[in-house]
């Protein structure tokens, strides 16, 4: 989700009021998503994750970074 309809979705979902988890292979391209995100609507907003979805580990060290920050998840967007 860090960049054309992912990030759009994102941004979106940040204008109605939600925390969101932008993640993909690269921090770097997730970062500054989520820079931009809480710049324009608070820090905590937004949250940078990397993973990449064919490793397994790394799919678990997304939900749990998700769940120690927000506690839970209510609604999950999958846009590859």
């Amino acid at each position: 989700s860090s960049r054309g309809i992912g990030r759009a979705i994102a941004e979106q979902l940040a204008i109605q009021g939600a925390k969101v988890v932008v993640s993909s292979r690269k921090i770097e391209a997730c970062q500054e998503v989520v820079d931009a995100i809480n710049a324009k609507h608070g820090a905590g907003t937004a949250l940078a994750v990397a993973a990449n979805i064919s490793s397994k580990d790394a799919l678990q060290h997304l939900v749990d970074e998700t769940n120690r920050v927000y506690g839970k998840v209510d609604v999950l967007v999958c846009n590859a």
